[in-house]
This record gives C-alpha cells, sequence and structure tokens, in this order.
C-alpha cells in the first residue's frame, strides 16, 4: 500500500474554517515509519509558505479518510 499524507489547515483568524489537505509523495512510501519520515518536512515547508495564513491542526499518513469533513 502506498501512503498518502492527509492533513487539515485551518485559518489563523478563523480557527473554525478548516480545509483538509493531501500530499501524495514523488516517491515510494511503503511503511507508516517512512510516511512519518517523509511528512514532518513536507508539512514543514507548507507552514513555512502559508503559515502567515494557515496552521497545521491535524495530520497523518495513510489511506483517504473515509468521510470528506474535517475528521481525520
Amino acid at each position: 500500500m502506498l501512503y498518502g499524507l492527509y492533513f487539515l489547515t485551518c485559518l489563523v483568524a478563523n480557527p473554525t474554517h478548516c480545509v483538509m489537505r493531501v500530499h501524495r509523495f514523488s516517491e515510494d512510501v511503503l511503511t507508516p515509519q517512512q510516511c512519518l519520515a517523509v511528512a514532518q518536512p513536507q508539512m514543514a515547508a507548507w507552514q513555512a509558505q502559508h503559515g502567515d495564513r494557515w496552521r497545521i491542526a491535524k495530520f497523518r499518513c495513510g489511506s483517504p479518510p473515509k468521510d470528506d469533513g474535517t475528521r481525520i
């Protein structure tokens, strides 16, 4: 199974407005440990680009969430 990174971002100015984001890795990520190892730099880069408006509230590695809501 290939893993993806799923993270919930919320607006700094309105913390109740949150958006689920998905990152597919360019390399094969086959284990949860590999996913976590490559996920942290990816989230740090995303936060550096968007940190003035958004913050990362939650994240997980794995398959897509079962619903489209904000539950991870």
